[in-house]
């Protein structure tokens, strides 16, 4: 082969490397770039502006992500999952994360077992356990763009499809996964972007 063809042909190869090499970069950097600019700019910002009450009727309105526009009103009652003492709100930083995307709310009697519910109808779409992190955990789609997540879980008593009802116990207070002790990790997302849980409560 000419050595012009050869010259031309490796030199072609090496820009096709970096041409992959690059689009590699950008496609693994970009998840991660999502994840530096919710956490430390946007993500408080977003998400206090995705729920609100309705303080005449108690009506939670649930708002575009976009505009800022009511997109739906959900009458469902709601409740709180366990009593407890909160040891971590929403937002605050602690040694796993700096962005807290729940409240933790510890047993009274620092003891594993106390029982769980969900806090508004709706059903499972995911019960099962992961050795870090959140541990045993509940994930419940209640429509209207809002999810729930309960973790640190000692036992599940709920499967994947079940429909619940507001109140029903879905598992029991533990302290698995990420976890110094006994307690629930609750978390509400609205359009997969976590809310402050108190946000839901005329009272909080």
């Amino acid at each position: 082969m000419h050595p012009f063809f050869v010259a031309h042909t490796v030199w072609s190869f090496r820009k096709e490397l970096q041409f992959v090499a690059i689009a590699f970069l950008i496609i693994i950097s970009l998840p991660i770039i999502g994840v530096i600019i919710l956490t430390h700019t946007g993500i408080n910002i977003i998400s206090d502006a995705l729920v609100d009450i309705e303080p005449e009727t108690q009506t939670i309105l649930v708002k575009n992500p976009v505009d800022g526009s009511d997109t739906t009103e959900v009458s469902k009652q709601v409740v709180w999952p366990v009593q407890g003492i909160v040891t971590l709100e929403f937002a605050e930083s602690s040694g796993y994360q700096k962005f807290h995307t729940g409240i933790d709310i510890a047993s009274p009697r620092h003891r594993v077992g106390d029982p769980v519910t969900t806090f508004m109808d709706g059903t499972v779409i995911y019960a099962g356990e992961i050795f870090w992190g959140y541990g045993k955990h509940i994930i419940i789609d209640h429509g209207d763009n809002i999810t729930s997540v309960y973790a640190h879980l000692d036992r599940i008593f709920v499967y994947k499809g079940q429909e619940v009802k507001v109140g029903d116990t879905i598992g029991n207070m533990g302290s698995t996964g990420w976890s110094t002790g006994p307690h629930l990790h609750f978390e509400i997302r609205v359009y997969g972007i976590p809310v402050n849980p108190k946000s839901f409560f005329s009272t909080n």
